[in-house]
């Protein structure tokens, strides 16, 4: 018996990033098994990339190496997720199982392949909010399995699709293992360059628009005012500039620049290291180079250093209006730190888990891009919260200490999210060739244009069945928006020339084009010729 192949489609392993992080880690574990034939699909990877060389499993880069793939590569955005190779990565690997696990938008054009009956499909979409997108619902109705970052996105799921989606609970990530508690915090903190007697409230998020720097900001300032305390500082591990929010003018405007703390990292030593914010850029302690600036994507500290960083706070505040996981709330419970979270999405499972504090959400708003509710948090109630954490004891906040990093051990480790995967892979059963990726070729031959004036309901099961010859997408998403857009007279041109999914780029701008009759048949005549024509390369490859 062979064994099983398993295809990972992410960013690259080698990167840093939560999603490389995630797949680096579980791909890891299951190698150690030995039990499976693994392989990765590297969406910002690079074949012949020497960061790849140690990586055990069969490695495919996407970005392209070439002129000629260059020009493929740049007629869709989705192609920088993998579209473009997706079914050249197909045939040359031949998968029992193609898992991904990223946002909607990345993975799926994996449900639009040609080669969708030939493999199982695991997903594990990011879930930050609810309601969920009836599109996004759609395709994790259709995938074999679904696996959730937390419980609360896993419960979401269950609910808004009437159990339809085959969810197989959370399988959470860890933290990287230089995240542990410091056996001496006030110690460390004299290494660190501060005296032991400050106290510090940290954070670590990217600066984009759903990290709530407004609000944290206001909730911290209430605190200050609500205390008295002036031995309690702000941390903020994030950027500027960057997508989001203005940091120099919110320091000013909340008077809090004096207290509050950033990392920057000198592009010139590599050395990282706090510091009170005086511009994007600043002289480097280290080298004396003015080419420091606050940590980002590009630049940013090393896990050791995060980690000494995080061993500084004495508590951890998560402030966003949505998370789909929220990994820095995990981190700082590895170094022990207590955390606090909004109340909403992953973040209310995961810090009850953590036995943190839950903040209080003061109400929900829609969103319009995506049409989810995002949190708008209590200010005041997080500012009471922060207050009574700072007014108890030095043996009570120990014990708070040692329990979270217990709770951190008991929900959030590597080995067990992979054992999750490792029992769904086990329980996929090993088809003969001839049913999978030797099967007779699905092809159909697209009736021709037909002069009927039928109502767009009728034309629409007509050209599912009839030019598309896909009947199983009859009572789907798929002829409900066909008979929208007929309906309308137009539709989203956001992804190419084809008729995909248009919530693949929510926050571009859409192009609204005229969709009628004829424009509904080129579509799906469009889409059969492609599978038909990725078809004939099977049966051409696969004996």
């Amino acid at each position: 018996m062979r064994k099983k192949r398993i295809l990972f489609c992410g960013e690259a392993t080698y990167l840093n990033t939560g999603y490389a992080t995630y797949l680096r880690e579980i791909m890891k574990v299951l190698h150690a098994t030995e039990k499976y034939e693994l392989a990765e699909f590297a969406s910002y990877g690079k074949d012949g990339d020497p960061r790849g060389a140690g990586i055990p499993w069969k490695f495919y880069g996407n970005v392209p190496t070439d002129e000629s793939q260059r020009q493929a590569y740049d007629e869709l955005p989705t192609n920088q997720f993998g579209e473009w190779k997706f079914e050249h990565v197909l045939l040359d690997f031949l998968p029992d199982v193609v898992c991904d696990i990223r946002d909607f938008w990345m993975f799926e054009y994996q449900e639009r392949s040609a080669y969708r009956p030939c493999f199982n499909w695991a997903i594990m979409p990011t879930v930050d909010a609810s309601p969920q997108n009836e599109q996004w619902l759609s395709t994790f109705v259709n995938a074999d399995a679904v696996f959730n970052y937390s419980q609360w996105g896993h419960e979401v799921l269950e609910k808004e699709s009437n159990g339809k989606i085959k969810c197989l609970g959370p399988a959470s990530p860890s933290a990287d293992s230089a995240y542990q508690p410091v056996e001496d915090k006030d110690q460390h903190k004299i290494d660190m360059g501060f005296s032991p007697s400050v106290k510090f409230i940290g954070t670590v998020m990217r600066n984009q628009r759903r990290k709530l720097f407004p609000d944290l900001f206001e909730a911290y300032k209430k605190f200050l005012e609500r205390s008295g305390r002036d031995d309690v500082y702000l941390y903020c591990h994030t950027s500027y500039p960057d997508l989001g929010w203005d940091i120099p003018k919110l320091l000013n405007k909340y008077k809090i620049a004096s207290k509050t703390l950033f990392t920057y990292t000198c592009n010139n030593c590599d050395n990282s290291f706090p510091a009170f914010f005086s511009d994007a850029r600043r002289k480097c302690k280290m080298c004396g180079s003015p080419s420091a600036g606050l940590a980002n994507v590009q630049k940013g500290a090393s896990y050791e250093y995060l980690a000494s960083i995080m061993n500084m706070f004495d508590l951890y505040i998560q402030y966003a209006n949505s998370e789909g996981f929220g990994l820095p709330q995990v981190e700082a419970a590895a170094c022990g730190v207590p955390v606090m979270s909004i109340d909403y999405s992953a973040m209310s499972s995961v810090v009850r888990n953590l036995g943190g504090t839950p903040l209080k959400v003061q109400s929900l708003y829609n969103e319009l891009e995506t049409g989810c509710d995002r949190a708008i948090p209590d200010n005041d109630y997080a500012a009471q919260k922060i207050t009574d954490f700072f007014d108890m004891s030095e043996q009570e906040l120990k014990t708070l200490s040692k329990n979270t990093r217990l709770n951190f051990e008991k929900y959030y480790q590597w080995e067990k999210a992979a054992k999750k995967w490792e029992a769904y892979f086990d329980s996929v059963e090993i088809k003969p060739l001839e049913q999978t990726w030797g099967s007779p070729p699905r092809f159909h031959q697209p009736q021709p244009q037909i002069k009927e004036d039928l109502q767009p309901s009728d034309y629409a099961r007509w050209l599912i069945i009839n030019v598309l010859g896909e009947p199983e997408k009859l009572n789907t998403y798929f002829e409900s928006r066909l008979i929208r857009d007929l309906n309308y007279g137009m539709y989203i041109n956001g992804t190419g020339e084809m008729y995909l999914n248009e919530d693949s780029y929510k926050f571009v701008k859409p192009i609204y084009e005229p969709f009628g009759k004829d424009e509904a048949y080129n579509m799906m005549l469009g889409l059969c010729n492609r599978r038909n024509e990725w078809e004939k390369v099977r049966k051409q490859l696969v004996r």
